[in-house]
């Protein structure tokens, strides 16, 4: 069985996407719940964690409806890392619980064939982590050009509409529950903070980009029933 997750880990990290197709996050999504099973929350919530988080900003990334090549890149990679991690919360959670009948007739040799395997997955995770960090860098380099050809461009977007858009997407983002969207809520918030900056330069072609991606990704969160806060309790 550990072999067969080592292997599974491998094959997800020579896996490509076309760029600019859809992402199917659905390995990512059936080995974090086989982490959970296997009670990884318990014996390994670090890892676990990781692998949760990973997978909810892949599902973020991939629901954009301007689904750009670096966009799907960005999630094929990181539901790759959500796999690796949450195989290697599975292997942690094994580890962690010998059963009692066979602790004492586990030869050193096999207890070190699984250490070895436990850091051959970690090493997946670093590479995975530095290809998203590649990704997010390719971003950071799109977003960039997008700025400036908006600033030479000098559109007939105005300072009140950029202003609009901000404050609408405030008002989405009010809308989503903290824990279901963390990952939605922090890319949002990243969107704006370079909205508002661009504001500030009068670059209103930008501001406007960067208030609409937010909106577009707090819309798209909306969409899912367990996304928005919940009700208050009416007092007795």
């Amino acid at each position: 069985m550990l072999a067969l997750l080592a292997l599974a880990v491998g094959a997800c990290a020579s896996a490509k996407v076309k760029p600019g197709s859809r992402v199917d996050l659905g390995a990512a999504q059936q080995a974090v719940e086989a982490a959970r099973k296997a009670g990884a929350p318990a014996k390994a919530p670090d890892m676990f964690k990781q692998a949760e988080r990973h997978l909810r900003e892949a599902e973020s990334v991939a629901g954009a409806k301007d689904l750009t090549p670096e966009k799907s890149a960005r999630a094929q990679g990181l539901g790759e890392l959500a796999v690796a991690e949450a195989h290697c919360a599975v292997m942690l959670t094994r580890l962690a619980t010998p059963a009692p009948d066979r602790t004492a007739k586990a030869p050193p040799a096999e207890v070190e064939r699984a250490n070895t395997r436990v850091r051959k997955l970690e090493e997946d995770n670093k590479r995975l982590e530095e290809r998203i960090a590649l990704l997010l860098h390719d971003l950071d380099v799109t977003e960039t050009e997008i700025i400036r050809t908006k600033a030479r461009l000098k559109g007939i977007e105005t300072k009140a509409e950029a202003s609009s858009a901000i404050a609408e997407a405030r008002i989405l983002m009010g809308r989503l529950d903290a824990k279901a969207n963390a990952a939605t809520l922090s890319m949002c918030e990243d969107s704006l903070a370079k909205a508002e900056k661009q504001l500030q330069q009068e670059n209103y072609g930008a501001a406007l980009f960067f208030a609409m991606k937010a909106q577009d990704a707090a819309t798209k969160a909306q969409e899912s029933p367990d996304s928005r806060r919940p009700s208050p309790t009416p007092p007795n």
